[in-house]
């Protein structure tokens, strides 16, 4: 499972309806906590640009990762890790890893960059 997408279900606080609520988002998987937890990193379209990092987002435009069925440009969010039990997740989306090597690399050394930026500020 180590380097699909897949859609996840997400509680989330609903402003709104003043009360905790459930979506379905993609994630990419980039790791297995345990035998039922999976480290995941969201993939979200960032709908206002002051909030997307620089660094740590890798973009994904429509055009160029077709088989994630995107329906406009999103950022894999390298610095937002999550962890999800398997029963959270819902349908495959793509094979990243497989299918786009060169971008799931790319995404795996912001992640790393990332955590060691987040020990080194730890100590």
């Amino acid at each position: 499972m180590i380097g699909k997408a897949y859609w996840a279900i997400f509680k989330y606080y609903d402003n709104t309806a003043h009360k905790m609520a459930f979506k379905k988002r993609p994630v990419l998987i980039i790791g297995q906590a345990d035998e039922s937890d999976y480290v995941v990193l969201p993939i979200s379209r960032v709908t206002r640009r002051e909030h997307i990092d620089q660094k740590y987002d890798f973009e994904i435009q429509v055009s160029n990762y077709p088989k994630l069925s995107l329906k406009t440009t999103s950022y894999i969010r390298t610095h937002k890790q999550s962890v999800v039990n398997v029963g959270e997740l819902a349908d495959e989306i793509a094979d990243f890893r497989n299918e786009y090597p060169n971008a799931y690399i790319e995404v795996i050394a912001l992640v790393e960059e990332f955590q060691k930026q987040l020990i080194e500020k730890a100590f």
